[in-house]
């Protein structure tokens, strides 16, 4: 009955985000019928805009995995979006040095690369928490800040392209390491399924390892987990370095599907990543869903204004609104109960186990 209900009340948050979509464009549109044609029908009207959309969800995907790894040890990892433009310029370095390299072995050392850029970013916060007991949701959210000056310094002067005929941007990921188009004429490559894998494995290990128990426990009942032997700080600190290190991948694969440099601006997937999480209740396999969504949310809005009269903006007024809707729901719960629920899952787990 539970599950029943919030599956009813997931439907009901999709439905209700898609009427203020409604909503916003019959306000704001002086062509209400054609800009609502083109922002519910315009993701599906060619094989460009359909790829279009899924080119959009595969760093949306990662980003929403690694939310989910961190939150359901209840840490909140707020610096995504630091980790994520950290781990895009440590893998887009690493990718340019290997210039020339065999791509078998260049490839899988350049999501290393970026896999450690936000695995860092994610150890300082650690580190911070365990010297001078600073809260890791601050701790992030304010190196994040730091972060982003640091790199824009470093894209605009030392890092910087002066042939890149695309802006302030540093080189480019070599083409012998680039991904193989699947859908032409879309941006479409095959880093889907490296998002598609990556899921799969978030889940089989959240849910089928003695790793991922402790996670869970940890996020479920920190003391009832420590009196289960589980080592509670440490289980926090390893969600938190996988969540950075994922943001990182997340970051890289946005190069590889975009312009494959990073540029002096920042791409907002971290705090998409964040609402796709909370959306999703930390479920690996219903990031996928919603990260589609959040696709095309945005993909919808960027159809309607280009043929219609409405700003791309209208998504992530959308977002903002499903976003509130979920957690307005996790506050209501909180006050009507919400430790009871908390017992009866940990209850459910300890059996599992």
């Amino acid at each position: 009955m539970k599950q029943a209900k919030r599956t009813f009340f997931e439907l009901l948050v999709i439905l209700s985000g898609l009427v203020m979509a409604l909503v916003v464009i019959l306000l704001c549109s002086d062509e209400p019928a054609a800009a609502l044609r083109y922002f519910f029908v315009g993701p599906f009207s060619s094989a460009y805009f359909f790829g279009d959309m899924l080119n959009t969800a595969v760093p949306l995907i990662i980003c929403g995995l690694a939310a989910s790894v961190s939150f359901t040890a209840s840490v909140w990892n707020l610096g995504l979006e630091g980790m994520v433009y950290f781990g895009m310029l440590t893998g887009t370095m690493a990718a340019v040095a290997m210039d020339g390299w065999s791509a078998a072995i260049a490839v899988p050392l350049m999501f290393v690369a970026a896999f450690a850029g936000g695995a860092l970013l994610a150890g300082i916060c650690n580190f911070l928490k365990r010297r001078f007991d600073l809260d890791v949701m601050m701790s992030s959210l304010m190196l994040a800040n730091v972060v982003f000056y640091l790199i824009f310094m470093l894209v605009e002067g030392p890092l910087r392209d002066m042939n890149s005929d695309q802006g302030v941007t540093t080189q480019a990921v070599p083409e012998a390491f680039r991904f193989t188009n699947i859908l032409e004429p879309s941006d479409l490559n095959t880093t889907i399924f490296l998002a598609l894998a990556l899921a799969a494995i978030v889940y089989f290990a959240l849910r089928r390892s003695r790793v991922g128990y402790e996670i869970r426990m940890t996020g479920l009942n920190p003391v009832f987990a420590r009196y289960g032997g589980v080592s509670t700080a440490a289980v926090a600190s390893l969600a938190m370095i996988v969540s950075g290190g994922l943001s990182g991948v997340g970051g890289m694969t946005y190069v590889l599907t975009t312009s494959f440099r990073v540029r002096n601006q920042l791409c907002g997937i971290g705090w998409s990543g964040l609402s796709i999480a909370m959306i999703s209740r930390n479920n690996p396999l219903l990031v996928v869903p919603v990260a589609l969504f959040f696709a095309y949310l945005t993909k919808g809005a960027e159809c309607a204004a280009l043929f219609a009269d409405i700003t791309p903006d209208v998504s992530q007024i959308i977002q903002g609104a499903i976003l509130l809707l979920v957690t307005s729901e996790k506050l209501i719960e909180f006050l009507t109960g919400g430790s009871r629920v908390s017992r009866k899952a940990l209850k459910k787990e300890a059996a599992k186990s």
